[in-house]
């Protein structure tokens, strides 16, 4: 009950209070005024001594006929009373169903990216939610209001309360689908909020009947209020599914990108290897293209489908579900790369907002390392020349060397990085402990002092965990080993090699700072003439570092985005598509969000940019037919009252009482009068 109901309330109770005062004041002040008997005079006053006895032995009857008459008169004020009561506060009528109260509708319409796909019955499955709410809204009740709400990662109203179709219609036609996923719980939320206090609340659903990210259970804000009728209009595949059936096979013919990785070539940053997921939603294997693009200023489908950012055609051969597709030898010399899959034989894709996949390749920044050459016949000042050399293929890195009779561990410590500029330290047989938290390369034939020595003579390599990125593409088939030591693996390490039959020969360890460890001397082994020794040193100084991955890390299309900051300046917001504007900062981090799908850019006042690419939420796979079924339940309508089976109104029945008890009370007033 809101303050208006509660204000006519007061205001109807204080005039039946009135009225109730006046006609009990008037029926009391007319039981009050008796009328004074007539003095008459006779001859002889003997004659009525016997009919005074006989009054006076009648007094107690008289009186208590008049209580009983002014009892009489006041139950029939009250019932005329009750009756004018009756259509002032609005009571019901017998055997009647009540009279409906304006009803209040929320419209929440999924907008997400998957009703952009085009399998609905007027083309796409917003096209066929937006037809199903124009003849919803013409065979509702005219005096209904509603409220539209398009709702994907948020919430947006588009026409606010009213009941004028025109406006309602107009707002239906200026829906338009996102790339972004469905939170229904926010939009559900929100709906709730905009029903508060109002009568007759109810929610109606028009969604593809994507699943829900969040269990849905719809209750009234408060105890006193109605509760929220839930109703679901169901477009595209599963119009005609019921909670309960099993969900339809999918006939959709649709291709989509879903995770890139790419691997650069440590010799050659400038090419590297691409793995790209594909998922095919059909029943049969489809022959298709993939479209690699590359690009320094693109950022989206249209601008990456432009000739001069396309780079590479491959064909591929996508069987059912996911498969994982390699392509050897990516140009990646620009900073954005895309992904766009097709089928060759002009296969309608019914789906194509899901075709294409966006990444940003991480910018390779300058290491340093250091080398402590402890090794006999080495020379300090150059180090060993083999592991120089595959030092100088990385590209990327300062070396410092120093003997191991100068080396003092303390002076390197990570804390310290920013006078030092070490980032990795390479111990070349120098029994030394790392900085504190500098991670390092170990490279020790005779290993720790307290480490029982086992040694292996001339073994047989072989890598042990080739997904690893230290040991990506790396292979021992055609090098040699005079000698390696056999290192005891400790709670947690990871086995990178080992020689045959058994025995590890190089670890991985990550205790709070990542450290990598090689039981060989390179004097020991013709490695260092190998192409996997500069594969080995570059991969290992990439993960030692954190910069394993050649992709920045996407973000999800529609989520709230935290991204780090390199410098403090003033950020420019860039979204596909869209013209810059003052990006949202909180201390160090970029702060957005977006329902577009593509590369953002954050631009500062110093030409630095920061840029990141997108993923699409994996709920929005158009295929996926799990409504929300138990999750979404539609609450009964109140209970009808039980009423007598009359069928006259109240107020009449209390008004055919006061009329029956009056007329008792005349036909005894006449009688007293008469008799």
């Amino acid at each position: 009950m809101n303050a208006l109901h509660v204000h006519e309330l007061l205001t109807n109770s204080a005039d039946l209070l009135r009225v109730s005062a006046a006609v009990l004041a008037a029926i009391v002040l007319l039981y009050l005024l008796r009328p004074r008997q007539r003095r008459v005079e006779v001859p002889f006053g003997g004659l009525w001594q016997r009919v005074l006895a006989e009054s006076e032995s009648r007094v107690v009857g008289r009186n208590l006929r008049r209580l009983l008459s002014f009892l009489l008169m006041l139950l029939i004020a009250g019932l005329l009373i009750a009756t004018l009561a009756e259509p002032l506060f609005g009571h019901v009528t017998f055997g009647q169903r009540p009279e409906p109260a304006r009803p209040h509708t929320v419209v929440i319409v999924d907008v997400s990216a998957s009703m952009q796909t085009e399998d609905g019955q007027n083309g796409t499955r917003l096209a066929e939610a937006q037809a199903a709410l124009r003849a919803w809204l013409l065979a509702g009740p005219p005096q209904e209001d509603v409220l539209l709400l398009a709702a994907s990662g948020h919430a947006e109203v588009l026409a606010g309360w009213g009941s004028d179709r025109a406006a309602l219609n107009d707002a239906v036609d200026r829906l338009h689908a996102t790339d972004g996923g469905l939170d229904l719980r926010r939009a559900v939320d929100t709906a709730q909020q905009a029903l508060a206090h109002r009568l007759s609340p109810r929610i109606v659903l028009v969604s593809d009947a994507g699943p829900a990210e969040l269990p849905l259970d719809v209750t009234p804000p408060s105890a006193a209020q109605e509760q929220v009728a839930i109703e679901h209009l169901r477009v595209g595949p599963a119009r005609a599914w019921q909670p309960g059936q099993p969900a339809p096979e999918p006939t959709l013919t649709n291709l989509a990108v879903g995770e890139l990785r790419v691997r650069a070539d440590p010799l050659d940053p400038g090419r590297g290897t691409l793995s790209v997921q594909i998922r095919n939603d059909s029943k049969a294997p489809v022959a298709a293209q993939l479209l690699l693009a590359g690009s320094d200023t693109a950022f989206d489908a249209a601008t990456f489908g432009a000739t001069d950012a396309l780079r590479r055609i491959v064909d591929v051969d996508a069987p059912p579900g996911l498969s994982t597709q390699v392509v050897p030898g990516v140009d990646l010399t620009a900073a954005r790369f895309a992904v766009q899959v097709r089928g060759k034989a002009g296969q309608h894709d019914v789906a194509p907002w899901d075709d294409w996949g966006f990444a940003v390749l991480a910018e390779r920044r300058e290491l340093g390392v250091l080398v402590v050459s402890g090794a006999p016949g080495v020379d300090p000042s150059a180090g060993n020349l083999y592991l120089a050399a595959a030092l100088f293929a990385h590209g990327k890195v300062k070396v410092q060397h120093v003997a191991a009779a100068d080396y003092r561990p303390e002076t390197f410590a990570a804390r310290d990085r920013a006078r030092h500029g070490i980032d990795v330290v390479v111990l070349d047989q120098a029994g030394f402990a790392l900085p504190e938290g500098t991670p390092g390369l170990i490279l020790s034939l005779a290993g720790a002092p307290t480490e029982t020595l086992r040694l292996a003579e001339g073994p047989e390599l072989a890598v042990r965990n080739e997904d690893h990125p230290a040991m990506r593409g790396i292979s021992f088939a055609d090098t040699n080993f005079d000698k390696v030591r056999l290192i005891p693996p400790r709670p947690g390490d990871t086995v990178l090699a080992v020689a045959k039959p058994r025995g590890v020969v190089m670890v991985a360890r990550q205790d709070g700072v990542r450290t990598i460890e090689w039981g060989i001397d390179l004097l020991e082994t013709d490695l260092g003439a190998r192409y996997a020794m500069p594969l080995l040193v570059s991969n290992a100084l990439l993960w030692l570092v954190g910069q394993e991955e050649s992709l920045v890390p996407p973000l999800l299309v529609g989520r709230p985005w935290a991204v780090d900051a390199p410098v403090d300046a003033t950020w420019q917001y860039v979204e596909p598509g869209q013209k810059p504007r003052p990006a949202r900062t909180s201390g160090r981090q970029l702060l957005g969000q977006s329902e577009r799908h593509g590369v953002h850019v954050w631009q500062s006042d110093g030409d630095r940019l920061v840029a990141r690419a997108t993923v699409l939420a994996p709920t929005e796979n158009p295929t996926l037919l799990r409504p929300w079924g138990q999750t979404v339940r539609t609450l009964p309508a109140a209970p009808q009252v039980a009423r007598e089976r009359l069928g006259l109104p109240r107020w009449s029945l209390w008004l055919l009482a006061a009329m029956v008890i009056l007329s008792v009370e005349w036909v005894t007033y006449l009688r007293r009068r008469t008799v």
